[in-house]
């Protein structure tokens, strides 16, 4: 868990929730390839058990070869909501998908809770584009290049890559949406059929398994201690073939839960809503090739390895500062490191958040003695973040705190 904190001078650049920016996306075009032949619904769906129904479903949508899709998170507050929205289409036969994000944040709505869905600084509004192959993720970059991260990349650096390797679904091409609950959610209740055929199923899904529509950042299915709270409502319609036409579900139960990890703080109300058409009838461009292609592993740098006074950009996709592409300094930067700070020592108080508020204190030293070059475009003025990861450990005896930190001190630099 990367700790990011505000004190003083220092505010928090916090990771986002898949976490970053989208819109919508088009299918067809002179690159596109044809659609996946649709192969036959191997059982009826509204033939099997009722708690069977839904999981067939999942493969009776899969059968068909391809679909078009729009998934949606809304984060509401008192300040209004944050939707957060990808539009694209996907290839079942093939594994593949392209689509395009876009995260839309009212004015007043909490900060921190901005940063945490937006990713790069705030304000942001220009959409993603991920392209989708197996388990090979590609994000298109502003320069119309594009970075690939793959899940075979070293073990030392695949695991910055969730923020991009998400994307890459279970049962479907694009993952961390409902298409992921229905297939593992039971009905009890017998559906209510529409005039059309349709069925529209009313499940509680506990929240072990309905997390796994959230961004990974918002997972919860970490420690089974916390699972109290849930079930989670869920809407699934399906269509006269029993093919999953949307779903929709109200995440509000785990909310405490993230409150509690610091997470989505003023953050009242968070809605899911998950809708597919174009069954067998929608072309997805084929990934993307050629030397504007690069190894996200070798393009990309980890944060607390970039020197003081380098600058950095969040043109990544990830939606984290794990990884950043080192630039020069200017148009393309986004922040600026003026201070690497790693300690390893004993110290006596309480250990809560004792590792974060001596990582904030060495960087707020570090901001003091840093060259004035190196901190002056930072905004807000005369404000740092401070982001790494700290530990502590105490015995029961004696008051020392064993208390170990690796941050990064860095501005952020707006964009001209």
């Amino acid at each position: 868990m990367y700790d990011s904190r505000t004190r003083r001078r220092a505010a928090a650049l916090a990771l986002p929730l898949l976490l970053t920016s989208l819109a919508a996306c088009r299918s067809g075009g002179q690159d596109a390839k044809p659609a996946a032949t649709p192969s036959p619904t191997p059982t009826p769906v509204f033939s099997v058990r009722l708690d069977d129904q839904l999981s067939a479903a999942s493969r009776a949508t899969t059968a068909t070869g391809s679909s078009a899709f729009t998934w949606t998170l809304r984060y509401g507050s008192a300040k209004g909501t944050a939707v957060e929205r990808v539009t694209g289409v996907q290839d079942y036969a093939a594994d593949t998908a392209r689509a395009e994000r876009v995260v839309e944040i009212p004015r007043g709505f909490p900060a921190d809770a901005a940063r945490e869905l937006g990713g790069e600084p705030v304000g942001s509004r220009k959409p993603q584009t991920f392209a989708v192959s197996g388990n090979q993720v590609s994000y298109r970059t502003a320069d119309g290049g594009w970075l690939r991260y793959s899940s075979a990349a070293s073990g030392e650096i695949v695991d910055l890559m969730d923020g991009a390797l998400q994307r890459a679904g279970d049962d479907a091409p694009y993952g961390r949406t409902l298409a992921e609950v229905v297939s593992v959610a039971d009905a009890t209740r017998a559906p209510v059929k529409g005039a059309d055929g349709s069925r529209t199923y009313q499940v509680d899904v506990p929240l072990t398994y309905a997390s796994a529509a959230l961004p990974q950042e918002l997972d919860l299915t970490q420690d089974s201690a916390r699972q109290a709270p849930g079930p989670i409502r869920t809407t699934v319609v399906l269509d006269k073939d029993g093919r999953l036409l949307r779903a929709g579900a109200d995440y509000a139960p785990a909310l405490k839960l993230l409150h509690d990890e610091h997470l989505l703080k003023g953050v009242t109300s968070l809605r899911a809503e998950y809708a597919l058409s174009g069954h067998g009838r929608t072309s997805v461009p084929p990934p993307p090739a050629g030397p504007k292609v690069q190894d996200a592993e070798k393009a990309l740098t980890d944060l607390h390895r970039v020197k003081p006074g380098r600058c950095a950009s969040l043109d990544t996709g990830l939606g984290t500062l794990a990884l950043v592409r080192v630039v020069p300094c200017g148009a393309r930067a986004d922040l600026r490191v003026f201070g690497q700070v790693r300690f390893k020592e004993s110290l006596r108080g309480d250990p809560d958040g004792v590792a974060v508020r001596e990582g904030q204190d060495r960087c707020e030293a570090a901001y003091g003695s840093a060259p004035h070059a190196w901190t002056a475009d930072g905004r807000p003025a005369g404000r740092f973040t401070t982001y790494g990861q700290g530990t502590t450990s105490s015995a029961y005896t004696g008051p020392d705190v064993e208390v170990a930190g690796d941050y990064t001190c860095l501005v952020e630099i707006p964009r001209s």
